[in-house]
């Protein structure tokens, strides 16, 4: 699993028993970009997780993590291009200072060129979950 050598997480669950329909090279950048922002969150890295299911005809990745959590502003907004869910910190250089605001946007552009959807929510207990559904179909 070459996602698991690129960042740390656990996977919560077992494996779908039917094959997805996706680009993996852009599903793995959506997920990179995903687990990059839970680390960025704050969460303590065994408190990031990967969830898959499948059911009602669709593919469900969720990206979980026991950060902060968002805002309703925020969460409104967080999938725009350039709008940086990050607070910028002056002692910081680059793109850790605040953040491009394309990594959410990057990863809802890919749900979507496969069909699919992106949604924000915070979670019971603190955090955020991600989650990215796409159609369980073989494309034709």
């Amino acid at each position: 699993n070459r996602l698991a050598t690129l960042e740390e997480f656990n996977l919560d669950g077992v494996l779908p028993a039917e094959p997805g329909w996706f680009d993996p090279a852009q599903m793995e950048q959506a997920l990179l970009n995903l687990f990059k922002n839970a680390r960025e969150s704050g969460s303590d890295p065994d408190e990031i997780a990967l969830r898959l299911a499948q059911g009602a005809g669709e593919l469900r990745f969720e990206v979980l993590d026991r950060g902060p959590g968002m805002s309703e502003a925020v969460l409104a907004q967080a999938l725009l291009p350039f709008y940086s869910t990050k607070r910028a910190d002056p002692a910081l250089k680059g793109e850790a200072q605040g953040g491009t605001g394309l990594g959410l946007a990057l990863a809802r552009e890919i749900a979507e060129a496969h069909d699919g959807r992106i949604a924000l929510s915070n979670r019971d207990g603190g955090g955020l979950r991600v989650a990215i559904s796409l159609p369980q179909a073989r494309p034709c």
